[in-house]
């Protein structure tokens, strides 16, 4: 017989009639699972039964069922969740028994396998509800600094100043602003700092080869064409295609012979006054100065004067800063028609002329020279220029009368050089005469005079020249030199 079923009655399954059920104890069927209609009635304890203690104020009467346990809020505040969990637990998990009239485990009962009761306190809160963590969160990414990437681009221009002063900038402002682009700024500053370092070794490479005499290397020029540096004296030349105009300052210079129709030829060099330490001594200082630097080579290249056709100038070439060292520092002396082109070489110095003809133009150089400076305005506005000037031409004269006499005459030159010696004293007279007019009638005919025995030797001198074998200052047609 089972140990939790009594006698056979009225309604059980052997008498085959239904009957009330059979009353289990409160600790395999709990009383919130019988239906209130069906709970058996209360019976009375005996008389001899001792009395039953009151429950506590808190625990619920035998024949009312235990409340559900309270959900469990995990969003609750660590207090209120820590005072739920033993709600949310239960009692069997608790060290202390339950209370009496609470249904009772079976002796030796055991929680199920792999069963742990549920973690209270700070271990059943979820990171989520303190932190209210949600998931990945995206934060903002920090900006690159722009200074930085100037840098960067500046330095690979070549531009190394500029990216060394905004690398350091950059850097300064990526440290306080926390932002990005530290390795570009870095690499600007690397960068700029070889550039400059470049820049200035190339610069000294430079300097010292310029001083060592070689200076920097030119391009090359037009075929067939030479610096205009290396024009020598007696070269003749047209200026190089491309490279300028005659009577121009040129870079370039194409040489021909001087049989073959040419521009210029150089007369000769003249050295240039350096600035102090040997420089450049400037574009302005060398124009100034040239006139007067090429006058004794054009007078030393060309005695005779009146070998030189109409329309042939004097003129120089001279140095760039750049070409300084390159040219010597000097300055050539032309002579050149920006017009026309000539033929034959205008050099008449004592390596081209005998004995007879050198002395002949040495000895009437001297008359020539003093007959280019005449003034320039009228007599009757300028009598004190004109009186200086006729002393000028008397001694001029006198002594041209003295070399001319001392001339050793070749045989068909003797009679226009003698012809020529005896006019000189009349000459002589006139220009006396100028310098001592009483007054500015007398100073204007005596002018008139002296120029008009001046004018008439000019056929006495071509006379001359012309048995000598110089230029008689004819040049028919096209100047042919």
């Amino acid at each position: 017989m089972s140990p939790n079923m009594s006698k056979a009655g009225p309604g059980s399954p052997e008498d085959g009639t239904p009957g009330p059920a059979a009353e289990l104890p409160p600790a395999e069927l709990p009383p919130a699972e019988l239906p209130p209609a069906e709970l058996p009635p209360a019976e009375a304890p005996p008389a001899d039964a001792p009395p039953v203690a009151a429950p506590p104020a808190d625990t619920p009467p035998a024949d009312v069922p235990p409340a559900a346990p309270a959900p469990f809020d995990p969003w609750a505040p660590p207090g209120e969740a820590e005072a739920a969990a033993p709600a949310a637990a239960g009692h069997v998990a608790s060290s202390t028994p339950p209370p009496a009239g609470w249904p009772q485990p079976p002796a030796g009962a055991q929680p199920p396998p792999g069963w742990a009761p549920p973690a209270t306190g700070w271990g059943a809160v979820t990171p989520g509800a303190v932190s209210g963590y949600q998931g990945m969160y995206a934060y903002q990414p920090r900006p690159t600094n722009g200074m930085a990437i100037g840098s960067l681009v500046t330095a690979l221009t070549c531009l190394s100043p500029v990216a060394l002063v905004l690398g350091v900038i950059a850097l300064v402002q990526i440290h306080k602003r926390q932002e990005r682009g530290r390795g570009m700024a870095v690499s600007g500053v690397v960068l700029g700092v070889l550039g400059l370092l470049f820049g200035a070794l190339t610069t000294v490479g430079l300097v010292l080869g310029d001083e060592d005499g070689g200076g920097p290397r030119r391009a090359a020029g037009p075929r067939g064409a030479v610096a205009w540096d290396k024009v020598a004296k007696g070269d003749c030349y047209n200026p190089a295609q491309g490279s300028g105009d005659a009577g121009r300052q040129v870079s370039w210079v194409t040489k021909v012979p001087c049989s073959l129709p040419h521009h210029s030829e150089a007369a000769g060099t003249a050295p240039i006054t350096a600035a102090e330490g040997g420089g450049y001594p400037g574009e302005d200082a060398i124009l100034k100065s040239a006139d007067a630097l090429c006058k004794p080579v054009f007078d030393d290249y060309v005695l005779d004067d009146w070998a030189v056709p109409d329309g042939v100038g004097l003129g120089y070439m001279y140095p760039t800063r750049g070409s300084w060292r390159a040219s010597g520092g000097a300055v050539i002396c032309v002579l050149e028609d920006d017009d026309a082109q000539h033929k034959g070489s205008l050099r008449t110095d004592r390596t081209t002329l005998t004995p007879a003809q050198l002395a002949y133009l040495e000895a009437v150089k001297p008359l020539n020279a003093a007959a280019d400076d005449i003034p320039e305005d009228e007599v009757e506005d300028a009598p004190a220029d004109y009186r200086a000037w006729a002393a000028t031409m008397a001694e001029a004269t006198q002594q041209e009368a003295e070399k001319l006499a001392a001339i050793a005459w070749p045989e068909g030159a003797r009679a226009p050089g003698e012809a020529m010696v005896a006019s000189k004293p009349a000459a002589v007279e006139a220009w006396h005469a100028v310098k001592t007019a009483r007054d500015g009638a007398e100073l204007a005919r005596a002018v008139r005079r002296a120029e008009g025995l001046l004018r008439d030797s000019v056929g006495e001198a071509k006379a001359v020249r012309a048995a000598l074998g110089l230029s008689t200052g004819e040049h028919p047609g096209d100047i042919q030199v």
